[in-house]
């Protein structure tokens, strides 16, 4: 789906806000940021600069805050409006009060003096940029106008929804809360650079120059149905020292009844035949599934043909080289044009590196797997007689009804890291089903690609989210550390060794109502690590 491109929508509208004239007030705000309340603000943070080894800005952090922060109730949220007034965007902050004067009394400490202009009103002087403050309640109201201050409510943090309680800090976009003349001007402006860059290309065939115009247009239609489809936007950041890890959510929800809603409503009943060939013990795993809307098809295979093309044309060889190169490239693109037409996507694969050994395994759903035999045998054909060519060997065996090639290929690397890292051979198995692929990378031979055989036949088919990943960080440093030794490794190493459990990058996609979400958590372990890295590499500041 289209989630990868949350960041990318964001961008876009934060430059239509800043640079639109519109013709009427929006009715609601287009953006709102929320911050968790002091107590638990100052507590996370002191805990994640610990936990990345500068614990003495920890420390000078919370001076300063306990005071510069004197008068606001540490108890509650703050948080940002932002709504468009006339041309310019409009952001109003709000922060709960327990004492006002205790509150002016910090900020004179800054040298910031306010002015009462009486009812409440105050005008501060902040570096030569006149704003206006009124308390409101046991809120105090902070923004650029007078006008701003009106009609204020009277719990602001009752838009902020739950994100209080689920981040650190945050921030929500409202798309539908943009005039649609704001989300027109922004995808003419997608569009004109779209047409700058394609006027900008130079030297391409009519057939490149064709695909090149058919897959901008493509393009644009999608990004116009991410403008008018999306309702919501979320990015979220949290400190959690309790369960030690930092998390960086994304999330889109799109407006009931759209294309894109009845899209994501596809992908909640998933299900993969691959989840066994994410070992839960790997030093990295990985598993992606996901359904391709018809209507998505044609722009995922000319995302494909582009790809391919550019492959093509940065290809650096002789004659006879590329031409068995583009000829198997062409192979592999009909494969997967097939797959996509299929509808469907689904696979997985673990990096193994117990005993400094590299072992991969991974395999998935592909339209024609017996296909896959063809190209590869296609290489051997173009390589036979080469002096230091591969050894091929295909259809040795068969295991669960599965075919199985073998690859074997002498590595003369003088680097002795990479000689450590590699071996002096390379073995790559294949087995190629109808309509599944699995490919091992193990000096022992086929012995984990049957064992990976075996679990994905035994395991079934099971219910799945989109896509997980796992990076185990202790066991790729003690890797890297036995291939190419030095201290600030070795002093990573030791340190994320002493937090054994909470050493992972998890990084997690799943369908939610109406709508997708990504989640990516660093654990403590990591964060120590890179903290004694960089103090050993002679930083004083840590990570």
């Amino acid at each position: 789906m289209r989630f990868r491109r949350f960041v990318f929508l964001a961008a876009c509208l934060a430059v239509c806000s800043s640079g639109l004239v519109r013709a009427q007030e929006a009715p609601r705000p287009i953006a709102t940021i929320s911050i968790s309340p002091l107590d638990r603000l100052m507590q996370d943070t002191t805990y994640l600069l610990r936990a990345a080894n500068v614990p003495e800005i920890g420390g000078i952090f919370m001076m300063m805050g306990n005071q510069y922060t004197q008068g606001i109730d540490r108890s509650k949220p703050l948080g940002v409006s932002v709504t468009l007034n006339g041309q310019i965007p409009s952001a109003t902050v709000f922060m709960p009060m327990a004492d006002r004067e205790q509150f002016f009394g910090a900020l004179a400490g800054m040298g910031i003096e306010p002015d009462d202009l009486g009812d409440g009103l105050f005008e501060i002087d902040a570096n030569g940029q006149t704003i206006y403050a009124k308390q409101s309640g046991s809120w105090m109201f902070v923004a650029q106008s007078e006008e701003a201050l009106t009609n204020l409510p009277a719990d602001p943090s009752v838009g902020l929804g739950n994100l209080p309680q689920q981040y650190n800090l945050a921030m929500r976009i409202d798309v539908q809360a943009l005039p649609a003349e704001m989300k027109a001007w922004a995808i003419d402006q997608m569009r004109t650079g779209m047409q700058r860059g394609m006027a900008e290309q130079r030297g391409l065939s009519a057939d490149e120059k064709a695909l090149a115009e058919e897959l901008s247009e493509a393009n644009m239609q999608q990004l116009e149905s991410l403008l008018t489809d999306t309702e919501q936007v979320t990015i979220g950041w949290n400190v959690d020292s309790a369960k030690q890890r930092v998390t960086i959510d994304s999330q889109a929800q799109f407006v009931a009844g759209t294309k894109l809603a009845n899209q994501v409503a596809e992908l909640k009943n998933l299900t993969s035949y691959f989840t066994k060939l994410a070992y839960p013990a790997a030093a990295a795993n990985f598993r992606f599934t996901s359904k391709i809307a018809e209507e998505d098809k044609q722009l995922q295979i000319l995302n494909l043909r582009n790809t391919m093309a550019q492959l093509e044309a940065q290809m650096r060889a002789p004659e006879e080289v590329k031409a068995l190169t583009k000829e198997v490239l062409q192979g592999l693109g009909t494969i997967l044009e097939k797959t996509i037409q299929e509808g469907a996507f689904d696979g997985a694969g673990s990096v193994m590196l117990a005993d400094d050994t590299l072992r991969v395994i991974v395999g998935g759903r592909v339209a024609d797997g017996r296909a896959l035999e063809t190209e590869l045998k296609k290489i051997a054909a173009g390589l036979a007689g080469e002096t230091g060519a591969p050894t091929f060997e295909f259809g040795y065996a068969t295991h669960q009804g599965m075919t199985l090639h073998r690859i074997t290929a002498d590595v003369k690397i003088a680097d002795r890291a990479a000689q450590k890292f590699f071996g002096n051979k390379l073995n790559i198995n294949i087995a190629t089903a109808e309509k599944a692929f699995i490919i091992s990378v193990d000096p022992a031979g086929d012995g984990a690609l049957k064992s990976a055989i075996d679990r994905v036949k035994s395991g079934g088919e099971a219910p799945v989210s989109l896509g997980d990943a796992t990076l185990d960080a202790t066991q790729i440093l003690r890797f890297a550390q036995a291939i190419s030794p030095n201290p600030l490794l070795d002093n990573a190493l030791q340190t994320i060794q002493q937090y054994a459990g909470k050493d992972k990058i998890e990084i997690t996609g799943k369908a939610i109502e109406r709508g997708g979400a990504y989640s990516i958590s660093i654990d403590e372990g990591i964060l120590r690590a890179a903290g004694a890295a960089a103090k050993s590499g002679g930083g004083n500041g840590g990570f």
